[in-house]
């Protein structure tokens, strides 16, 4: 679904991109995908033993405020190393004006974490310098994220699949002066929270809406496929602690149950989001309707 509500909260999407990709990179085993198949095929998994990695931003629409959640990968970026995303040419910022939008009323930014595809229009390149996307907002960022890929820190792990993102699409935010390098808790509005939800990245965040008693996650990559809502052990290898990944699966899967809440990943193929339910300690997937919400 490319719109909802959530409480008093509008929520719209806006797509950059959809990639094919392996399933089998998530590690399942045949019995496991056999054991699935009825919710799997043909939606969250081809017949040609493939999935749809679907890269798109949240605008979130509360609190009389229009916050960015997650802004894609950029035009014109130079990711050798990440060819599916090396030097893109999309009509984004198009398809957000579309959503009634304009960069300049946007309030907020958040970045769930500062990979390639969550932070890279952040900026715009405009006369050979990259400069702010979104002029008028607050670039909210982890303070573990911004210590992780500062390559100018010493200690810095550099990723080739990475690389030049601080440069181009954190930096200039820092120097425009526009960011809020926040803690481990946060709130970004009354209404939205940040949190630690680490594994991923070292410092990778969740945000948590809570409006008219009704609960939405915005969990960036904690899960990349909603295999990962019944198998949190799987995908071993997208994440820098797999523990950690684990653990944070773990616990945002308790709170969703508990709360009932709308989960709104960053990678789904549509609809885009769902509910976990939990019968009898068996745990179901149900995408989103187009009456729910």
């Amino acid at each position: 679904m490319d719109q909802f509500t959530i409480g008093k909260a509008q929520v719209r999407r806006v797509e950059e991109l959809s990639i094919r990709l392996p399933f089998d990179m998530f590690g399942a085993s045949d019995e496991m995908v056999a054991a699935n198949a009825g919710w799997l095929k043909p939606a969250w998994l081809g017949n040609d033993g493939n999935w749809d990695m679907v890269v798109q931003s949240w605008i979130v629409i509360v609190d009389d405020r229009v916050i960015v959640v997650d802004p894609c990968v950029g035009n014109g970026r130079s990711l050798p190393a990440f060819e599916i995303f090396d030097q893109l040419d999309t009509p984004f910022i198009e398809r957000f004006a579309a959503c009634g939008i304009s960069p300049e009323l946007v309030d907020a930014v958040v970045c769930t974490h500062l990979h390639s595809d969550h932070c890279g229009w952040n900026t715009v390149l405009r006369d050979g310098k990259y400069v702010p996307t979104f002029p008028n907002a607050r670039y909210f960022m982890g303070k573990r994220e911004v210590e992780r890929w500062d390559y100018r820190l010493p200690g810095y792990n550099h990723i080739p699949e990475n690389a030049s993102i601080f440069e181009n699409s954190v930096l200039p935010i820092l120097e425009a002066g526009l960011a809020e390098v926040i803690g481990d808790s946060h709130a970004i509005s009354p209404s939205l929270h940040a949190e630690l939800a680490d594994g991923h990245t070292l410092g990778h965040m969740a945000l948590h809406l809570t409006s008219g008693e009704r609960h939405g996650w915005f969990t960036g990559d904690a899960f990349h496929h909603p295999i990962e809502l019944l198998h949190p052990e799987l995908d071993e290898h997208s994440c820098e602690n797999y523990p950690l990944t684990v653990a944070t699966r773990e616990r945002l899967i308790s709170a969703f149950i508990a709360q009932g809440a709308l989960i709104i990943p960053a990678h789904f193929t549509a609809p885009h989001a769902g509910y976990l339910r939990e019968t009898n300690g068996t745990r179901q997937f149900e995408p989103l309707a187009s009456k729910q919400a």
